[in-house]
């Protein structure tokens, strides 16, 4: 899950931006916002990566698209990125600063993966062992895995909890490895 060095440098720089204005949940809803529109749409998507277009006019693009639509931090923000040929790295941005927000904010990012999606309850009881054990609000994202057979995964920022069928099969299976198998038949007198 490590992303690029490029990625963090511009997310702490925003993140700064936006905790001197006092303006982090909003800025991320913004950014989110626009990074969706942007690579939502694949002509919209080819016209920033492409090369054959005036990085120029590319800026002016972005800078026409953002105006009055999002905070002015968010709008320099954007066209700073796409003026520095950084344009794909603007989802991975937005997740190192998504980060940086939970620990600003004391809040846990918690990513639950299952092959289906699971019941209210259920949630219910994870996010509240999660919660009594690291003691932080969380950040809940739901994904859905079809590799795995049962179970679940949680991310809890850096910690993986591996409750899926297949950690349990595979467990199983190393502890059979690990006990002396005779080989050959036995014969008792």
């Amino acid at each position: 899950m490590s992303r690029s060095q490029v990625s963090k440098v511009y997310a702490t720089a925003l993140l700064e931006l936006a905790r001197d204005a006092n303006s982090l949940e909003a800025t991320e809803e913004e950014l989110a916002g626009i990074i969706s529109a942007f690579f939502s749409d694949e002509s919209v998507r080819h016209y920033f990566l492409s090369p054959l277009v005036d990085p120029i006019t590319k800026e002016k693009s972005a800078a026409k698209a953002v105006q009055g639509q999002t905070s002015e931090i968010v709008a320099n923000f954007i066209t700073l990125v796409i003026r520095k040929n950084r344009f794909l790295f603007l989802p991975a941005i937005l997740e190192d600063f998504k980060e940086g927000v939970d620990a600003l904010s004391n809040r846990t990012s918690l990513k639950i993966y299952s092959k289906e999606v699971l019941s209210v309850p259920e949630k219910e009881r994870i996010t509240k062992a999660i919660t009594s054990n690291f003691g932080r609000q969380l950040r809940v994202q739901e994904f859905l895995d079809p590799t795995l057979i049962g179970g679940f995964k949680l991310y809890v920022d850096d910690y993986l909890i591996d409750a899926s069928i297949r950690f349990k099969l595979d467990g199983i299976e190393e502890a059979l490895l690990q006990k002396k198998i005779p080989v050959g038949a036995m014969y008792e007198n």
